[in-house]
């Protein structure tokens, strides 16, 4: 049953993230992983949203409360990465078993024993195909469970790391390079921010050109209809939900975006010390950078008609374009599934 954003409900606002096969949506109270099974099957998951501000309300003011949200995306957002990939990977498992069944069966035919006439392997074969109208299923059954918390730690350090090599330093070095050359220091910082904004602009453009990659980019546009759907109050079913935009004011690039922009404005005010000093101060500052964006973010999807907001994010639904591309049916229906069941009580 299709869950509406009727006039004058409380407004409650909805966040996404795309997977790999699938789309997580969280609301205030649970949040839900929604993944396409091999089989065609939709896989639904639901967890209750235990945010750190929660538990903590008084942390929950600026400038913590951005910092807060982003350590929860991160863990939700792993999680569900984790047990998506391990859904997605059941039909090559799959795959792997019936050829290692049809090989024993095909040597068993082959060896003359009494009672067999050759033609086990093919019987077996369509014996353990896997079924066909399997229904959606709930919780983590027969999947593999998500990555333990030293697991987890080790991936957000290892993301952190190519972040800040890729986005902080590169661009650093590089301008560095540049020394010689520009003596106006303000020109000299924001011709690094540029380079940084230009580096991340180039790899989304590199990693867009990949298959798989494509197929989240268009389950992120999936989430973005669905949402922008639901907002807007509409029955959600993919012909209703299709209509929209793919763009959002509150989606995850607007926010790395603004981070960068944030962090050319701020760098542009900074000296020039030694390169290790440089790449150490831009690091440390990325917290308070990070904590603005978000109240920025939070802003803008509080108040969308306001033109000094929308100028502000404008830059960062153009980048969507890149990030978010054209749903199909299919993909619209895990997107709905997943805010369907974020939403149920």
């Amino acid at each position: 049953m299709a869950l509406n954003n009727q006039e004058g409900q409380k407004e409650i606002q909805i966040g996404g993230q795309a997977v790999i096969e699938g789309v997580v949506m969280r609301g205030p109270k649970k949040w839900a992983l929604a993944v396409r099974r091999p089989n065609g099957e939709i896989f639904i998951t639901v967890d209750p949203t235990k945010t750190i501000a929660q538990n903590h309300p008084k942390w929950n003011v600026f400038p913590f409360r951005g910092l807060l949200a982003l350590a929860d995306s991160l863990v939700i957002g792993i999680k569900s990465l984790s047990l998506s990939a391990n859904i997605a990977l059941e039909e090559e498992e799959l795959e792997k078993k019936d050829r290692g069944k049809k090989k024993k069966k095909a040597s068993i035919g082959n060896s003359g024993e009494p009672g067999d006439n050759g033609n086990a392997g093919v019987m077996d074969e369509g014996a353990s195909a896997p079924a066909k109208n399997e229904e959606k299923a709930s919780g983590h059954e027969g999947v593999k469970e998500t990555i333990t918390k030293v697991e987890m730690g080790v991936s957000i350090t290892i993301a952190l790391v190519v972040f800040v090599g890729i986005f902080i330093a590169v661009p650093t070095v590089i301008a560095r390079l540049l020394d010689p050359y520009i003596h106006n220091t303000v020109i000299y910082n924001l011709l690094e921010g540029g380079l940084r904004v230009l580096i991340f602009i180039i790899y989304l453009l590199l990693i867009t050109m990949m298959p798989d990659i494509r197929r989240v980019f268009q389950y992120h546009g999936a989430e973005h209809k669905t949402v922008n759907a639901y907002e807007h109050g509409v029955t959600l079913d993919p012909d209703s939900v299709a209509g929209f935009t793919t763009a959002h004011p509150r989606c995850g690039t607007s926010f790395i975006l603004i981070v960068l922009v944030i962090s050319v404005v701020i760098f542009s005010f900074f000296g020039r010390p030694a390169l290790w000093l440089r790449i150490l101060e831009r690091v440390a500052i990325i917290p308070l950078v990070a904590a603005i964006s978000y109240e920025i973010i939070r802003l803008a999807g509080k108040h969308e008609d306001s033109r000094f907001l929308h100028v502000l994010v404008a830059p960062g639904l153009w980048l969507q374009k890149i990030t978010t591309k054209e749903p199909d049916k299919d993909q619209l229906e895990v997107a709905i599934s997943s805010l369907n069941a974020a939403l149920d009580d």
